[in-house]
């Protein structure tokens, strides 16, 4: 009898601790998809931002180019938003200034064409490889110079913006 006693202890202990082992089994599934759940959707909502940021962008430049309206940008801008020089130093401050920054490239190059490159960023920051070609409308000398553009994006309107390019080839050929 004590030896059918200690066999049904052990059988009982047994099955508990295999439930045991189960159920912390099936916790830390739940758990680490729940982690990876949370995970998953950051990474999604930073996707999206990223997408619907990068859409914005290059909407804004593409819209100011083809309908050679630099107003245009009047809906893409943030209201704080800044242009900065190669150093970093501010140029221009606020929309009328930004505007004004770019505007003469639409008006002194009447068959301008901007084309976004390459776009691509994490975020609200967003990097611009551009190309821009067109005829300078007094000397009827053209221009075809390639840039880069570091980008902030701020509520899904543009920030701040600081162009790097070969401003030396471009009034070169303005001058050759």
């Amino acid at each position: 009898m004590i030896k059918f006693f200690y066999k049904f202890i052990n059988y009982l202990t047994l099955l508990i601790m295999k439930k045991l082992l189960l159920l912390t089994l099936v916790l830390s599934i739940f758990s680490c998809t729940n982690k990876e759940s949370d995970a998953c959707n950051e990474l999604k909502n930073s996707k999206i931002l990223l997408s619907d940021n990068m859409e914005n962008y290059r909407s804004a430049w593409e819209k100011s180019f083809l309908e050679r309206d630099i107003n245009v940008l009047d809906e893409y801008l943030h209201e704080n938003v800044t242009h900065l020089n190669e150093d970093g130093v501010v140029n221009a401050k606020g929309p009328e200034e930004f505007k004004n920054a770019y505007a003469g490239y639409i008006t002194g190059f009447p068959d301008s064409e901007f084309l976004i490159v390459n776009l691509f960023g994490d975020g609200d920051q967003l990097i611009k490889h551009w190309n821009f070609k067109g005829t300078h409308a007094e000397s009827g000398k053209k221009v075809n110079v390639y840039g880069a553009t570091l980008v902030k994006m701020k509520d899904g309107k543009i920030f701040q913006e600081q162009d790097y390019w070969d401003a030396r080839k471009f009034y070169k050929q303005l001058s050759e």
